[in-house]
């Protein structure tokens, strides 16, 4: 008897101790928690994080387990999921601090702060499946990234001495990658986003693809910067904030260039010729802008009075060439603004790949000007309808025929933003006689 009990003894032992009831093994996308790392982890970042308070031996935990790990991979990037197991004696003070009664109880901590400057839960209560734990941790995201526009951007990088990062791109709404790295890091790097951001800027960075990120590692050195250049995924964009709060960027970091040699030409329009090269090409459809803003000025080159006002209207335009809000020709998901889950497969990832490479930007309206005084300007302000009081300003669409003279000051910014009306399509008529134009010699021909 004592030789068959004592391997029947060693057996049920074995049971015992063995890890069949284990939950969130090693591997697992849940980690598991208790009181020395709890207010540690807590504390790292801003993101939903999702608090599974269990018991291994409980059925509904086992049957949670497989749909919280989904929910964890799904969510990569954009929340973070966590279990205590409260069986543990252990963690049994843990599990009572937060007033855990049935198993599994889920609370998710949210960035809102209590009195005592700890993260506040909230009891999760909708459907334990993977796609409504996703759904829950994306509405619970943070807004943290600071709307700039284009003018703003200095004042931001030098505000203080954080380390920044920045998201330059075409879309309004901000995506969950980027809201979750932006809770992720709250409290290492201050983070901002710019829409459509100006010419001038794009071009003194260095920047021709848009959403590009760009990352200061040093308040005081607004002028040195590094571009973030890959895959925009979580992962790698992780590294890249992480390098940035340190302090450390590649030597290979991008450089301010001088304001001064990113200012547009404003070419002169005296001619059909002109016309139909700068604005109105049908030969190649390609290269037509989408708006085209004319300047009616008067010019007259021997007096020198009239050379200042020219130079003055002319400075006004090409400040608008300089500030306009690039945009890419080619309508393209952006990774960086898309609102699909972060852990979703890309499908056709080459197609995307080189549909991404051509995403070069292009301004989305050329601005010419035309001398009111020669027979181009006066024609124009004949088949625009535009008023004799100068300097007039136009907007004409060649793709669509039509055209809308501006109202109100002669100021960059007024005009600017008019001007970025009409490429949205705001007040604009069709015209009612072709667009075309006598020729004469150019003016600076005579001289």
């Amino acid at each position: 008897m004592k030789i068959v009990g004592q391997p029947l003894m060693l057996l049920a032992a074995a049971l015992v101790a063995s890890p069949v009831l284990a939950m969130f093994e090693k591997g697992s996308p849940v980690k598991q928690l208790t009181p020395s790392n709890f207010d540690r982890v807590l504390s790292m970042g801003l993101q939903p994080t999702f608090v599974a308070f269990y018991a291994p031996w409980c059925g509904h935990c086992k049957n949670l387990e497989t749909k919280y790990e989904q929910a964890a991979r799904r969510t990569a990037g954009v929340a973070q999921f966590y279990a205590v197991n409260c069986d543990e004696d252990s963690n049994r003070a843990l599990c009572g601090r937060f007033n855990v009664q049935g198993f599994p109880t889920i609370k998710v901590f949210t960035e809102k702060r209590t009195k005592r400057g700890s993260r506040k839960s909230v009891d999760y209560q909708g459907e334990r499946t993977a796609r409504a734990m996703g759904r829950f941790a994306r509405s619970a995201l943070p807004n943290l990234s600071k709307k700039l526009n284009s003018d703003g951007l200095e004042a931001f990088v030098t505000g203080t001495k954080t380390p920044k990062a920045v998201l330059l791109t075409e879309r309004e709404k901000r995506s969950d990658l980027w809201k979750g790295i932006s809770a992720q890091f709250a409290n290492q790097v201050d983070f901002a986003h710019i829409s459509r951001p100006g010419r001038a800027l794009l071009e003194r960075m260095g920047i021709v693809k848009l959403p590009a990120i760009v990352g200061y590692s040093k308040a005081e050195e607004p002028e040195h910067f590094e571009v973030y250049d890959e895959e925009i995924k979580h992962q790698p964009l992780a590294k890249f904030v992480k390098r940035i709060s340190s302090g450390k960027t590649k030597t290979a970091g991008g450089t301010r260039k001088d304001v001064a040699s990113a200012k547009v030409e404003v070419k002169e329009v005296v001619g059909q010729e002109d016309l139909e090269r700068l604005c109105i090409d049908e030969d190649n459809r390609s290269e037509i802008p989408v708006v085209c803003i004319f300047g009616v000025m008067a010019l007259e080159p021997g007096f020198q009075e009239s050379r200042d006002e020219h130079a003055q209207a002319l400075e006004v335009l090409q400040s608008v060439a300089s500030n306009q809000r690039m945009r890419s020709r080619y309508a393209e998901r952006d990774p960086a603004d898309d609102r699909s889950s972060t852990a979703d497969k890309d499908e056709g990832g080459d197609e995307d790949e080189e549909r991404r490479s051509k995403n070069a930007l292009e301004p989305p309206f050329r601005v010419l000007w035309a001398n009111a005084l020669g027979e181009a300007g006066k024609q124009l302000c004949t088949i625009l309808g535009l008023s004799d009081d100068l300097p007039a300003v136009v907007a004409v669409s060649p793709r669509k025929k039509a055209a809308a003279p501006y109202v109100g000051s002669f100021d960059s910014a007024d005009v600017l933003e008019w001007a970025e009306a009409c490429y949205r399509g705001h007040g604009m008529r069709r015209i009612a006689s072709e667009l075309r134009i006598g020729a004469r010699p150019r003016a600076h021909d005579e001289l």
